[in-house]
């Protein structure tokens, strides 16, 4: 075991689709790999500007969907009750999917990506925290981009309010307002908001 495996294993992620759209009938929805992306940069550049370790953010917003490549994505809903695998479960299916990457590591790298992701799936630090809230904010920008474009079955209302709940950093807050507020292109939403 070693780095090629490693390299090909998180890979996947860019086959990985993101359960959540296809549940609701979005065609040729986004990757894994194409969410992580988005909101590295995110990362990058909100940590900047809030006067964080942007470093450190953007090592989260890497590594904290890495066990997806082996475990495949699960959705989570509004309320956990809604969800076909309970947030206990998927934490367990995750956590073992992270062992067998570290598993592909050295001991110092297992060591690093393993206290990355916990950090981030803790919400130990501002880092994690503004990192977990824009992981939510992504969503809504590839929401917007799916009902902008018509590509959706079912209302993606509930990435919205998802999000709603779930942001409360002033700065992401006010980034998240300005994009509901923002009519979308094709007139085509079907939210609340």
């Amino acid at each position: 075991m070693g780095l090629v495996e490693f390299f090909e294993t998180v890979g996947k992620l860019k086959q990985e689709k993101r359960q959540g759209w296809v549940e609701r009938g979005v065609k040729d929805s986004e990757s894994v790999a194409d969410h992580s992306l988005r909101l590295a940069v995110m990362a990058l550049f909100v940590a900047k500007r809030l006067g964080l370790d942007e470093c450190k953010a953007l090592k989260l917003a890497v590594v904290h969907d890495l066990p997806e490549s082996v475990c495949g994505d699960t959705v989570l809903r509004i309320k956990e009750a809604l969800q076909k695998i309970p947030n206990s479960e998927k934490r367990a299916r995750e956590e073992k999917a992270l062992g067998a990457l570290c598993g592909m590591l050295g001991e110092e790298e297992a060591k690093e990506l393993k206290g990355l992701w916990l950090e981030f799936e803790e919400k130990k630090t501002k880092e994690a925290k503004l990192v977990y809230e824009l992981d939510r904010l992504e969503a809504i920008f590839q929401a917007r981009e799916y009902e902008e474009m018509g590509n959706f079955e079912v209302s993606l209302q509930e990435f919205y309010d998802f999000a709603d709940a779930r942001i409360e950093i002033p700065e992401v807050r006010a980034i998240f307002e300005e994009l509901v507020k923002k009519p979308p292109k094709s007139g085509k939403s079907a939210r609340k908001h």
